[in-house]
């Protein structure tokens, strides 16, 4: 009959499945002093050796200033009996930048089911954060270029209705959009309707003046329409200077007037 491998042969072969895994993986007891980990772990905390973790606490490593909320996020588990996965973090990089994690920690039982600490990992998901990031920041422009359309209503007038509410994001984007189209319809005139703009406040106003004026630089004329008298009213007493843009009450206003404006030229 083949006996399997003792007590040492057994601990050597865990520590090697543990060495092979990509992760930082720890233990430690109800006390949060490291009972062992990886190769990963030691090399995170700056050891040589897994051995070298054993009996050190977290004030013992370089992240001793997290060393409290650590310990506490090990009692959380010790007293509940309960796993917390997927606890994504920021974190110091080797060479002073951040790395994202995600955080792994479940209690630690005996053969007895006793809780006599918990294991944990660390998972860097930097790569993953970053593209997730990339992705969402994609997504909220599409949005935004859907929330500003810019629509040709008739030859050389362009109509950009505004819906919502017009932050300092949304507003850069709506300058760089408007801009943009009046060049490439070679627009005579450009109307920027604020009918549906649930509040107006002063980097909301001012925004609409800097693109007014960029409009103006372009050579083409620039109409606002859909001011009522509480704009109004929030426009003189900002004091924000609208300079030669043309203010009417309503999108149908502003559209006859552009192409009345265009019938005179031709004229």
């Amino acid at each position: 009959m083949t006996q399997g491998p003792d007590l040492a042969g057994q601990l050597a072969l865990f520590q090697a499945v543990v060495d092979s895994m990509p992760w930082a993986i720890f233990w430690k007891d109800r006390d949060s002093r490291y009972l062992g980990g990886n190769q990963a772990m030691a090399k995170l905390s700056g050891l040589s050796a897994p051995t070298e973790l054993v009996g050190l606490a977290d004030t013992d490593l370089w992240w001793r200033d997290n060393a409290a909320e650590y310990r506490a996020d090990d009692l959380d588990v010790i007293e509940s009996g309960e796993q917390r996965l997927y606890v994504r973090l920021p974190f110091p990089g080797e060479n002073g930048g951040t790395i994202w994690i995600d955080r792994h920690r479940i209690p630690l039982r005996d053969p007895s089911g006793a809780i006599i600490g918990v294991i944990g990992w660390f998972e860097d998901v930097t790569t993953r954060k970053l593209a997730e990031d990339a992705e969402a920041q994609a997504q909220l422009e599409a949005t935004l270029e859907m929330a500003t359309p810019l629509l040709p209503v008739a030859d050389g007038v362009l109509v950009m209705p505004l819906i919502g509410k017009l932050d300092a994001q949304r507003a850069a984007q709506m300058t760089e959009t408007l801009l943009a189209g009046v060049t490439q319809h070679r627009a005579h005139t450009a109307i920027l309707d604020v009918t549906g703009v649930r509040r107006m406040d002063a980097t909301a106003i001012e925004a609409l003046a800097r693109a007014a004026a960029g409009v103006r630089l372009l050579g083409a004329a620039a109409v606002v329409t859909g001011v009522g008298s509480t704009v109004a009213q929030a426009i003189v007493r900002l004091g924000v200077d609208f300079g030669q843009v043309t203010v009417l009450g309503d999108l149908k206003a502003g559209v006859a007037h552009a192409l009345a404006t265009a019938a005179k030229r031709r004229a």
